[in-house]
């Protein structure tokens, strides 16, 4: 695993952090009665593990997925009385959307503590770079994981490794979480930081 500063890791590992992790058994059947929009039953579905079967057979063509309204539209001739199978992976608590957007937030506080650097999204809205384009190191990677899962749900963050704890309290506040953290990792903490713990837990 080489490009940690990807959208796909960062998201990975901030749903880790929230204990958000991909649920896969998500499946929802429909008689087919003349309406062939078909609304799927958990909000935050993953578009891409989506399939959709007709009478026990792939469709795979005729049909598309509406993120805004979580519905699958088919568009393929349909007969009164065809089953409709849909099956899909899904999030319990936040959409890919909602956490990228989180992960961009996140990144202006870096300059708000100070940070020797200022990270941004790139171009294409996948990978997380420096003002200068260069890529963040795995240490800032994992910070930046940090800092959003924080930034999203303050008061459900307990991270602990070897080297490294965070955890909330009810008299810590969202600012004492942050300021905590970036002085844990910009001052107190030194040297190599093993998260194989939560790696492995997000296996």
């Amino acid at each position: 695993m080489s490009n940690y500063n990807s959208l796909t890791f960062i998201k990975r590992i901030v749903r880790s952090l929230l204990k958000d992790r991909l649920q896969t058994d998500g499946r929802m059947s429909y008689n087919y009665q003349g309406i062939n929009i078909f609304t799927l039953p958990d909000d935050y579905p993953s578009s891409s593990t989506i399939t959709v079967y007709r009478n026990g057979l792939i469709l795979t063509s005729g049909w598309t997925y509406n993120s805004s309204n979580n519905t699958v539209t088919i568009t393929s001739p349909l007969t009164t009385n065809d089953i409709i199978l849909i099956t899909y992976h899904y999030y319990d608590k936040f959409s890919d959307n909602e956490i990228v957007d989180y992960i961009e937030a996140s990144l202006s506080l870096f300059a708000t503590y100070n940070y020797s650097k200022l990270f941004t999204l790139n171009t294409n809205r996948d990978a997380i770079v420096t003002l200068n384009d260069t890529n963040p190191n795995l240490k800032e990677c994992y910070q930046i994981c940090v800092i959003t899962a924080i930034n999203i749900d303050p008061n459900n963050i307990d991270i602990k490794t070897k080297e490294f704890s965070i955890t909330a309290t009810e008299n810590k506040s969202k600012s004492d979480l942050l300021a905590e953290t970036f002085q844990k990792f910009t001052g107190s903490f030194l040297g190599e930081f093993e998260w194989s713990e939560i790696l492995e837990e997000d296996k």
